[in-house]
């Protein structure tokens, strides 16, 4: 069976491409690698109406397109907590700087009932295939199709393929037969892939106890075993964590010693509270093999610029086509990044 369009990867950016291909009457097929969809969004369910997240989980008002399509999903959202006094920590030697957020500042949107609800919401809609813990490892051009290998040696015919994984895996994930222009390769291999050096964690409460002390739950820190926290309540509000990133220097610790690590440090510089947790979830996204290589990790500090004008070329005859947030110019990285990516790339499939 040959499939008109078969896009690889199952996030953000893949289920977007799905959806628009399908309301222009364009059949597509999804392949995804791991056991669920949804890629770098991953919310864990935990407790009635608590959605806790593991990947992707902010937007903003400029974030239009993503915006528009959670209207079109009927998709609700909520302002992100920020009131009362927020922690900067620069060192150990001072004290914290307290400060509060200003209203007049851009706003942060959550989606109600986790970021998953749009995966789900995409799946849903799309009446195409969906096949999962299938990995894609050839791609061979043969004139008037190309033809897909996956891991467990299956085989698809396609008349085009949209590749949606983060770049940098490709190199060393996809053979291409021929093989890709050097100088795509190697801007593959040297574009970050978003969160795949992060460490998020999670910690559930009886009750939202910084609030309570006139806290937003925000911490940063310079220098601590945490650099971002967050107040994680739900939209209902009757279920309280707090949310952060871990220093990437404990990467090399136990769970549990990192753990120990960051309720000491919440616990000093937020309130003795901290202690009093329900639950701890962590997720190390540099582990996960469908997000990062196997190569040393990658450590920045800053916003990297995506959208190599490469990835809007199309490659063998015009049948393969490369898609996701960090080849987007705009907010790439973002879940934004993804949903431009998405409609760029469906503008340039002939119907």
């Amino acid at each position: 069976m040959k499939h008109d369009v078969i896009i690889i990867g199952a996030g953000l950016t893949g289920l977007t491409i799905a959806y628009l291909l399908q309301k222009r009457g364009i059949k597509a097929t999804l392949i995804e690698s791991r056991s669920r969809t949804g890629g770098r969004i991953h919310t864990i369910a935990n407790g009635n109406n608590s959605h806790l997240e593991l990947g992707a989980t902010w937007f903003g008002n400029k974030h239009t397109n993503l915006k528009k399509l959670l209207d079109d999903l009927n998709i609700a959202y909520f302002e992100q907590y920020q009131e009362g006094e927020s922690t900067l920590v620069f060192n150990t030697m001072s004290q914290p700087h307290i400060f509060v957020t200003n209203p007049n500042d851009e706003k942060s949107y959550r989606i109600i009932n986790g970021t998953k609800t749009i995966v789900d919401e995409l799946t849903r809609t799309f009446s195409g295939s969906v096949i999962l813990n299938q990995k894609i490892i050839q791609i061979s051009d043969k004139g008037s199709y190309l033809e897909l290998t996956s891991n467990n040696d299956i085989t698809y015919s396609a008349n085009n393929v949209i590749v949606t994984i983060p770049q940098k895996l490709i190199p060393s994930q996809i053979l291409f037969k021929p093989e890709l222009p050097l100088e795509l390769i190697d801007s593959m291999k040297s574009t970050h892939t978003w969160m795949s050096d992060s460490i998020k964690f999670f910690l559930t409460y009886k009750a939202p106890f910084w609030r309570s002390d006139g806290k937003s739950g925000m911490l940063f820190s310079q220098i601590g075993p945490v650099t971002e926290v967050y107040d994680h309540t739900n939209y209902q509000q009757n279920q309280f964590a707090l949310m952060g990133f871990i220093n990437q220097n404990l990467r090399n610790y136990s769970k549990n010693e990192r753990k120990a690590k960051v309720i000491a440090y919440l616990s000093k510089y937020l309130s003795m509270e901290a202690k009093n947790y329900m639950d701890y979830n962590e997720k190390d996204w540099s582990f996960d093999d469908n997000t990062s290589t196997k190569e040393a990790i990658e450590r920045i500090n800053f916003h990297p610029s995506y959208g190599n004008p490469l990835y809007t070329n199309k490659f063998m005859n015009d049948k393969l086509y490369f898609a996701g947030t960090e080849t987007s110019k705009i907010f790439g990285g973002y879940m934004e990044g993804a949903i431009i990516s998405a409609l760029n790339t469906v503008n340039l499939i002939k119907s």
